[in-house]
């Protein structure tokens, strides 16, 4: 193999690595090497799709708690109604039934959002959401979880806003009801959270060392290619030279027959 064609193959491999910008670009450069930063760029695809899922579901669990938010809201402005109600020496009956009227209308609007509440037009607050999975990790395994059945609330609410009882102990179950669940909902946003940074710094890790093991030395590979073509142009200089020396040699029989 000649000189030329040595750094012909010399260029064709260098260049490659510079323009795809990986030492790796076949199994026949390094196999093993191929084969391992395979097998994490699976794994980093896997993470980063975990952590869209990750946020997609905390995105859910925050639309659920914003809904418990506005039927907290409700539960304690009838609470605020009902202790008036209860006031039987100031109001009378006609008064009574107007507050009732207002019970029933928030009674209403919490029914309202135990159905309208949805995500991705599933419906969040009636029981829908029943073990659902996160699938935060690579092989679509994650948390699991559910979020209560607020139907029974908007129920109780309507009952005493029909029988005018006011009572309170209800009410006070209703709240502590919604409360239990947002802080489940707010525990599980924390532990998305911290589910959705660790699949980031996974990923940033495994990315950096698939990096090492496929990605070319550019530094490297471009003085690879300035050397190539130094080592081209002075195979193209000692042909010209050996063709010009030729040429006078061949000059030189004809003038002088020798």
């Amino acid at each position: 193999m000649t000189v030329n064609n040595i750094a012909r193959n010399m260029m064709s491999d260098s260049m490659m690595r510079v323009a795809s910008g990986k030492r790796v670009n076949s199994a026949a450069d390094d196999a093993a090497g191929l084969a391992i930063a395979q097998n994490m760029e699976t794994q980093i695809r896997g993470l980063d799709q975990g952590e869209r899922n990750t946020n997609d579901m905390q995105n859910m669990v925050q639309t659920a708690e914003g809904g418990l938010d506005t039927i907290s809201d409700s539960l304690n402005r009838i609470r605020e109604l009902s202790v008036q109600g209860l006031n039987n020496g100031i109001y009378n009956e006609s008064q009574r039934a107007m507050i009732r009227e207002e019970i029933g209308q928030l009674a209403d609007g919490i029914k309202a959002a135990v159905n309208g509440v949805e995500f991705n037009t599933q419906n969040l607050l009636d029981g829908t959401v029943n073990n659902a999975n996160t699938a935060s990790s690579p092989d679509g395994t994650g948390a699991v979880f559910s979020i209560n059945d607020m139907s029974s609330i908007a129920q109780a609410m309507t009952a005493i806003a029909e029988d005018g009882s006011f009572d309170l102990e209800k009410i006070d179950a209703a709240i502590s009801q919604v409360a239990e669940e947002r802080a489940n909902l707010g525990s599980m946003s924390n532990r998305m959270d911290f589910t959705a940074n660790a699949n980031s710094i996974s990923s940033l890790n495994l990315v950096d060392s698939r990096s090492r093991i496929a990605d070319a030395d550019m530094a490297k590979e471009m003085m690879a290619v300035e050397q190539e073509k130094i080592l081209n142009e002075a195979q193209v200089m000692l042909q010209r030279n050996a063709q010009e020396q030729e040429e006078e040699e061949k000059t030189h029989i004809l003038q002088t027959g020798v």
